[in-house]
Protein backbone atom coordinates (compact mmCIF):
# COMPACT_ATOMS: atom_id res chain seq x y z
CA UNK A 1 0.00 0.00 0.00
CA UNK A 2 2.95 2.40 0.14
CA UNK A 3 1.70 4.15 -3.58
CA UNK A 4 -1.72 4.99 -1.60
CA UNK A 5 0.41 5.72 1.40
CA UNK A 6 2.43 8.31 0.00
CA UNK A 7 -0.48 9.99 -2.34
CA UNK A 8 -2.75 10.33 0.58
CA UNK A 9 0.29 11.88 2.64
CA UNK A 10 0.55 14.04 -0.10
CA UNK A 11 -2.86 15.16 -0.23
CA UNK A 12 -3.01 16.19 3.41
CA UNK A 13 0.51 18.13 2.90
CA UNK A 14 -1.82 20.23 -0.04
CA UNK A 15 -4.22 20.71 2.45
CA UNK A 16 -2.16 22.21 4.97
CA UNK A 17 -1.18 19.51 7.32
CA UNK A 18 0.60 16.28 7.45
CA UNK A 19 -0.57 12.78 8.02
CA UNK A 20 0.39 12.67 11.94
CA UNK A 21 -1.35 15.92 12.72
CA UNK A 22 -5.09 15.06 10.91
CA UNK A 23 -5.90 13.56 13.22
CA UNK A 24 -9.87 14.69 13.15
CA UNK A 25 -9.94 13.35 9.10
CA UNK A 26 -10.30 9.30 7.63
CA UNK A 27 -9.44 10.19 4.13
CA UNK A 28 -11.88 8.25 1.43
CA UNK A 29 -9.67 6.51 -1.33
CA UNK A 30 -13.08 5.46 -2.84
CA UNK A 31 -16.61 4.48 -2.11
CA UNK A 32 -19.75 2.00 -3.01
CA UNK A 33 -23.56 2.48 -3.19
CA UNK A 34 -25.96 -0.06 -3.83
CA UNK A 35 -29.80 0.48 -2.77
CA UNK A 36 -32.68 -2.24 -1.80
CA UNK A 37 -35.94 -0.79 -2.33
CA UNK A 38 -35.62 2.62 -0.87
CA UNK A 39 -32.48 2.16 1.51
CA UNK A 40 -29.45 3.24 0.48
CA UNK A 41 -26.14 1.66 1.57
CA UNK A 42 -22.73 3.43 1.29
CA UNK A 43 -19.03 2.04 2.00
CA UNK A 44 -16.02 3.70 2.41
CA UNK A 45 -12.40 2.28 2.03
CA UNK A 46 -10.23 4.58 4.15
CA UNK A 47 -6.75 5.20 4.72
CA UNK A 48 -6.66 5.33 8.53
CA UNK A 49 -3.90 6.48 10.74
CA UNK A 50 -1.17 3.55 11.81
CA UNK A 51 0.11 4.60 15.30
CA UNK A 52 3.03 1.93 13.98
CA UNK A 53 3.92 3.14 10.49
CA UNK A 54 4.07 6.69 8.36
CA UNK A 55 1.76 4.52 5.44
CA UNK A 56 -2.21 4.12 7.08
CA UNK A 57 -4.11 1.14 7.06
CA UNK A 58 -7.12 0.45 4.50
CA UNK A 59 -10.44 -0.57 6.18
CA UNK A 60 -13.95 0.11 5.19
CA UNK A 61 -16.78 1.18 6.79
CA UNK A 62 -20.58 1.16 5.91
CA UNK A 63 -23.73 3.21 6.56
CA UNK A 64 -27.28 3.09 5.23
CA UNK A 65 -30.12 5.16 5.31
CA UNK A 66 -33.05 6.42 3.43
CA UNK A 67 -31.16 9.63 1.47
CA UNK A 68 -27.63 9.26 0.15
CA UNK A 69 -26.27 12.25 2.54
CA UNK A 70 -27.25 10.16 5.58
CA UNK A 71 -26.00 7.37 4.27
CA UNK A 72 -22.82 9.27 3.86
CA UNK A 73 -23.08 10.89 7.66
CA UNK A 74 -23.62 6.92 9.33
CA UNK A 75 -21.03 5.59 7.07
CA UNK A 76 -18.43 7.93 9.14
CA UNK A 77 -20.85 7.73 12.62
CA UNK A 78 -18.87 6.49 15.81
CA UNK A 79 -15.65 7.23 14.45
CA UNK A 80 -12.93 9.40 16.20
CA UNK A 81 -12.32 10.68 12.73
CA UNK A 82 -14.49 12.50 9.81
CA UNK A 83 -14.60 10.78 6.95
CA UNK A 84 -12.41 13.13 4.39
CA UNK A 85 -14.51 12.17 0.70
CA UNK A 86 -11.94 15.32 -1.79
CA UNK A 87 -9.65 12.88 -2.74
CA UNK A 88 -11.93 9.49 -3.26
CA UNK A 89 -10.94 8.60 -6.58
CA UNK A 90 -14.01 6.22 -7.92
CA UNK A 91 -17.50 5.58 -7.07
CA UNK A 92 -19.09 2.28 -7.83
CA UNK A 93 -22.74 2.07 -8.10
CA UNK A 94 -24.54 -1.05 -8.06
CA UNK A 95 -26.88 -2.48 -10.88
CA UNK A 96 -29.89 -3.01 -8.32
CA UNK A 97 -29.77 0.75 -8.25
CA UNK A 98 -29.20 1.58 -11.83
CA UNK A 99 -32.03 -0.72 -13.55
CA UNK A 100 -34.48 1.94 -11.69
CA UNK A 101 -32.36 4.86 -12.24
CA UNK A 102 -29.33 6.86 -11.24
CA UNK A 103 -30.48 10.56 -11.55
CA UNK A 104 -31.86 11.02 -7.86
CA UNK A 105 -28.44 9.39 -6.81
CA UNK A 106 -26.27 11.52 -9.25
CA UNK A 107 -28.45 14.55 -8.24
CA UNK A 108 -27.90 13.81 -4.65
CA UNK A 109 -24.14 13.22 -4.91
CA UNK A 110 -23.38 16.39 -6.97
CA UNK A 111 -25.07 18.61 -3.97
CA UNK A 112 -23.28 17.04 -1.53
CA UNK A 113 -20.47 19.16 -0.05
CA UNK A 114 -18.66 15.59 0.64
CA UNK A 115 -17.95 14.50 -2.55
CA UNK A 116 -16.06 15.84 -5.47
CA UNK A 117 -17.35 16.24 -9.19
CA UNK A 118 -14.21 14.98 -10.47
CA UNK A 119 -15.04 11.35 -9.26
CA UNK A 120 -15.04 8.71 -11.43
CA UNK A 121 -18.35 6.65 -11.67
CA UNK A 122 -18.44 3.15 -12.53
CA UNK A 123 -20.69 -0.13 -12.30
CA UNK A 124 -19.94 -3.48 -10.97
CA UNK A 125 -21.07 -6.37 -13.28
CA UNK A 126 -21.42 -9.24 -11.46
CA UNK A 127 -21.64 -8.68 -7.87
CA UNK A 128 -22.52 -6.15 -5.04
CA UNK A 129 -20.81 -2.89 -6.00
CA UNK A 130 -19.30 -3.18 -2.16
CA UNK A 131 -17.96 -6.05 -2.35
CA UNK A 132 -15.36 -4.73 -4.63
CA UNK A 133 -14.26 -2.67 -1.43
CA UNK A 134 -14.94 -5.33 1.01
CA UNK A 135 -13.97 -9.00 -0.30
CA UNK A 136 -11.32 -7.75 -3.50
CA UNK A 137 -7.67 -8.03 -2.41
CA UNK A 138 -5.18 -5.37 -2.74
CA UNK A 139 -2.97 -4.68 -5.43
CA UNK A 140 0.94 -4.62 -5.29
CA UNK A 141 -0.49 -2.89 -1.68
CA UNK A 142 -2.30 -0.48 -2.86
CA UNK A 143 -6.25 -0.78 -1.38
CA UNK A 144 -8.59 -2.19 -4.54
CA UNK A 145 -10.56 0.83 -4.63
CA UNK A 146 -7.42 3.28 -5.10
CA UNK A 147 -5.90 0.58 -7.23
CA UNK A 148 -9.07 0.48 -9.61
CA UNK A 149 -8.75 4.24 -9.38
CA UNK A 150 -5.51 3.40 -11.10
CA UNK A 151 -6.56 1.46 -13.70
CA UNK A 152 -9.57 3.71 -14.82
CA UNK A 153 -6.42 6.93 -15.81
CA UNK A 154 -4.54 4.48 -17.61
CA UNK A 155 -7.35 2.61 -19.75
CA UNK A 156 -9.09 6.36 -20.07
CA UNK A 157 -6.13 7.63 -21.59
CA UNK A 158 -5.63 4.80 -23.98
CA UNK A 159 -9.47 4.65 -25.25
CA UNK A 160 -10.29 1.40 -23.02
CA UNK A 161 -12.84 3.00 -20.95
CA UNK A 162 -15.01 6.07 -20.86
CA UNK A 163 -14.31 8.64 -19.00
CA UNK A 164 -17.17 9.66 -16.58
CA UNK A 165 -16.72 11.98 -13.40
CA UNK A 166 -19.59 12.27 -11.47
CA UNK A 167 -19.97 16.24 -13.08
CA UNK A 168 -20.46 14.77 -16.31
CA UNK A 169 -22.79 12.15 -15.85
CA UNK A 170 -24.96 14.53 -14.41
CA UNK A 171 -24.79 16.53 -17.31
CA UNK A 172 -25.85 13.43 -19.36
CA UNK A 173 -28.79 12.55 -17.53
CA UNK A 174 -30.26 16.02 -16.60
CA UNK A 175 -29.06 18.52 -19.76
CA UNK A 176 -26.45 17.34 -22.30
CA UNK A 177 -28.97 15.24 -24.65
CA UNK A 178 -26.22 12.53 -24.88
CA UNK A 179 -27.01 9.20 -22.79
CA UNK A 180 -24.16 8.09 -20.50
CA UNK A 181 -21.85 5.69 -20.81
CA UNK A 182 -19.72 4.03 -17.26
CA UNK A 183 -16.89 1.76 -17.16
CA UNK A 184 -18.11 -1.42 -16.28
CA UNK A 185 -16.10 -3.59 -13.34
CA UNK A 186 -15.92 -7.44 -12.87
CA UNK A 187 -14.79 -9.44 -10.40
CA UNK A 188 -12.29 -12.20 -11.31
CA UNK A 189 -10.73 -14.53 -8.81
CA UNK A 190 -9.82 -11.78 -5.75
CA UNK A 191 -9.21 -8.65 -8.16
CA UNK A 192 -11.48 -5.99 -9.54
CA UNK A 193 -10.93 -5.98 -13.40
CA UNK A 194 -12.24 -3.84 -16.00
CA UNK A 195 -15.07 -5.12 -18.25
CA UNK A 196 -16.40 -3.37 -20.67
CA UNK A 197 -19.40 -0.65 -20.19
CA UNK A 198 -22.79 -0.28 -18.80
CA UNK A 199 -24.73 1.64 -21.23
CA UNK A 200 -27.72 3.90 -20.45
CA UNK A 201 -31.29 5.39 -21.92
CA UNK A 202 -31.47 8.41 -19.93
CA UNK A 203 -30.17 7.49 -16.25
CA UNK A 204 -31.71 3.94 -16.69
CA UNK A 205 -28.86 1.29 -17.25
CA UNK A 206 -30.39 -0.62 -20.77
CA UNK A 207 -27.87 -3.16 -21.85
CA UNK A 208 -23.72 -3.65 -21.88
CA UNK A 209 -20.85 -3.94 -24.23
CA UNK A 210 -18.00 -6.15 -24.23
CA UNK A 211 -14.20 -4.81 -23.87
CA UNK A 212 -14.50 -4.70 -27.75
CA UNK A 213 -17.03 -2.71 -28.10
CA UNK A 214 -15.87 -0.24 -25.50
CA UNK A 215 -12.81 0.48 -27.09
CA UNK A 216 -14.36 1.04 -30.40
CA UNK A 217 -17.01 3.73 -28.63
CA UNK A 218 -14.32 5.25 -26.95
CA UNK A 219 -12.65 5.96 -29.63
CA UNK A 220 -16.08 7.59 -31.56
CA UNK A 221 -16.55 9.49 -28.57
CA UNK A 222 -12.66 10.46 -27.82
CA UNK A 223 -11.99 9.64 -24.73
CA UNK A 224 -8.41 9.26 -24.84
CA UNK A 225 -5.55 10.49 -26.08
CA UNK A 226 -4.16 7.38 -28.36
CA UNK A 227 -6.74 4.08 -29.46
CA UNK A 228 -5.81 0.64 -30.69
CA UNK A 229 -7.79 -0.88 -33.16
CA UNK A 230 -7.61 -5.07 -33.57
CA UNK A 231 -7.72 -7.20 -36.45
CA UNK A 232 -7.99 -10.50 -34.84
CA UNK A 233 -3.84 -10.75 -33.39
CA UNK A 234 -2.63 -7.52 -35.40
CA UNK A 235 -3.28 -4.07 -33.55
CA UNK A 236 -3.50 -1.02 -34.89
CA UNK A 237 -2.36 2.03 -32.73
CA UNK A 238 -4.19 5.26 -33.40
CA UNK A 239 -3.20 8.80 -32.42
CA UNK A 240 -4.65 12.36 -33.03
CA UNK A 241 -8.22 10.84 -33.24
CA UNK A 242 -10.87 13.42 -34.60
CA UNK A 243 -14.54 12.07 -34.75
CA UNK A 244 -17.48 14.39 -35.97
CA UNK A 245 -21.38 12.99 -36.16
CA UNK A 246 -23.45 15.19 -38.60
CA UNK A 247 -27.09 14.90 -39.35
CA UNK A 248 -27.88 14.35 -43.51
CA UNK A 249 -29.86 16.99 -45.27
CA UNK A 250 -32.67 15.21 -45.73
CA UNK A 251 -36.05 15.26 -44.23
CA UNK A 252 -35.77 11.62 -43.39
CA UNK A 253 -33.15 10.94 -39.76
CA UNK A 254 -29.73 10.06 -41.08
CA UNK A 255 -26.85 10.33 -39.97
CA UNK A 256 -22.77 10.37 -41.23
CA UNK A 257 -19.77 10.10 -38.80
CA UNK A 258 -16.53 11.11 -40.08
CA UNK A 259 -13.53 9.76 -37.99
CA UNK A 260 -9.73 10.64 -39.06
CA UNK A 261 -6.33 9.49 -37.11
CA UNK A 262 -2.89 8.96 -37.44
CA UNK A 263 -1.65 5.41 -38.05
CA UNK A 264 2.01 4.15 -37.88
CA UNK A 265 1.55 1.74 -40.74
CA UNK A 266 3.99 -0.21 -43.50
CA UNK A 267 2.29 1.15 -46.66
CA UNK A 268 -0.74 2.81 -47.98
CA UNK A 269 -2.78 -0.32 -48.27
CA UNK A 270 -1.74 -1.44 -44.61
CA UNK A 271 -3.82 2.26 -43.76
CA UNK A 272 -6.43 0.84 -45.95
CA UNK A 273 -7.47 -2.17 -44.43
CA UNK A 274 -6.99 -0.79 -41.08
CA UNK A 275 -9.53 1.74 -41.96
CA UNK A 276 -11.92 -0.86 -43.20
CA UNK A 277 -11.72 -3.02 -40.24
CA UNK A 278 -12.49 0.56 -37.76
CA UNK A 279 -15.65 1.13 -40.15
CA UNK A 280 -16.76 -2.42 -39.74
CA UNK A 281 -16.25 -2.65 -35.90
CA UNK A 282 -17.74 0.95 -35.42
CA UNK A 283 -20.80 0.24 -37.50
CA UNK A 284 -21.60 -2.77 -35.24
CA UNK A 285 -21.17 -0.67 -31.91
CA UNK A 286 -23.76 1.49 -33.13
CA UNK A 287 -26.12 -0.94 -34.21
CA UNK A 288 -25.71 -2.09 -30.82
CA UNK A 289 -26.63 1.36 -29.50
CA UNK A 290 -29.17 1.17 -31.12
CA UNK A 291 -30.33 -1.98 -29.81
CA UNK A 292 -30.01 -1.30 -26.56
CA UNK A 293 -31.58 2.39 -26.86
CA UNK A 294 -28.50 4.75 -25.61
CA UNK A 295 -28.09 7.34 -27.70
CA UNK A 296 -24.20 7.77 -26.41
CA UNK A 297 -22.98 9.56 -29.61
CA UNK A 298 -26.01 12.26 -29.47
CA UNK A 299 -28.04 11.67 -32.60
CA UNK A 300 -30.87 13.61 -31.46
CA UNK A 301 -29.01 16.46 -30.08
CA UNK A 302 -27.35 16.66 -33.34
CA UNK A 303 -30.50 16.55 -35.12
CA UNK A 304 -32.18 19.10 -33.35
CA UNK A 305 -29.31 21.14 -33.87
CA UNK A 306 -29.35 20.60 -37.83
CA UNK A 307 -33.14 20.63 -37.98
CA UNK A 308 -36.49 22.31 -36.28
CA UNK A 309 -37.67 19.30 -34.95
CA UNK A 310 -35.84 16.53 -31.93
CA UNK A 311 -38.73 14.26 -32.42
CA UNK A 312 -36.87 11.56 -34.45
CA UNK A 313 -36.69 7.81 -33.96
CA UNK A 314 -32.97 7.54 -33.68
CA UNK A 315 -33.01 3.91 -33.14
CA UNK A 316 -34.07 3.44 -36.76
CA UNK A 317 -31.85 5.90 -38.48
CA UNK A 318 -29.18 5.00 -41.19
CA UNK A 319 -25.64 5.86 -40.28
CA UNK A 320 -23.06 5.95 -42.82
CA UNK A 321 -19.31 6.11 -41.27
CA UNK A 322 -16.15 7.40 -42.75
CA UNK A 323 -12.70 6.15 -41.35
CA UNK A 324 -9.48 8.14 -42.82
CA UNK A 325 -6.39 7.11 -41.48
CA UNK A 326 -3.08 9.15 -42.28
CA UNK A 327 -0.66 6.98 -42.43
CA UNK A 328 2.67 8.16 -41.84
CA UNK A 329 5.79 5.48 -42.75
CA UNK A 330 6.55 2.96 -40.17
CA UNK A 331 9.10 -0.50 -40.68
CA UNK A 332 6.75 -1.99 -38.28
CA UNK A 333 3.22 -1.15 -39.14
CA UNK A 334 0.60 -3.22 -36.93
CA UNK A 335 2.05 -5.02 -34.31
CA UNK A 336 1.05 -8.83 -33.61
Amino acid sequence: MKRAGIAVLLCLSLCGCSWRDAGDLSPVTAGAITREDSAYTLTAELAVPNPDSAVPQSITTTGTADSIAQAIDNAGAGRDAQLYWSHARVLLLGTDMLRDGMQEAVHALTVSSEVRPSVRLCTVKNAQADTVLTACASVSGDPPGFALGDSIDLAVKQSQTPDMPLYRVLDRVESDGIDPVLPAVSIEGEQAVLDGAALFSGDVLCGWLDEAQTGVLCLLIQAGDTATVYDGTTRYKLSDIDTVVSADASDMPAFTINVTASLSCEDKTQAQQAAEVLRLQCMQVIQALQEAGCDALGFSRTWAEQHSSSDIDWRAAPVTVRVTLRGTQSTEGGSR
